[in-house]
């Protein structure tokens, strides 16, 4: 079962990323990939997946020469 969300006010700016350091050093690593799946799922869900690049490598000669 997964944690109610809550809303935090921090006055420091490094308040949220010393919070999420302290939350993923509680975490093993199984549930550390748990949640990045979950995010990957959502981040394409909103965007959809990233089209696959054509992997080309092509060396021309420079147009100053």
């Amino acid at each position: 079962m997964e944690k109610k969300q809550r809303i935090t006010l921090y006055t420091d700016p490094n308040g949220p990323h010393k919070d999420q350091v302290h939350e993923n050093a509680l975490m093993t690593p199984e549930e550390r990939w748990l949640v990045f799946q979950r995010l990957k799922r959502r981040h394409y869900g909103l965007f959809g997946k990233p089209k696959k690049r054509e992997k080309r490598i092509s060396i021309e000669k420079p147009a100053w020469i």
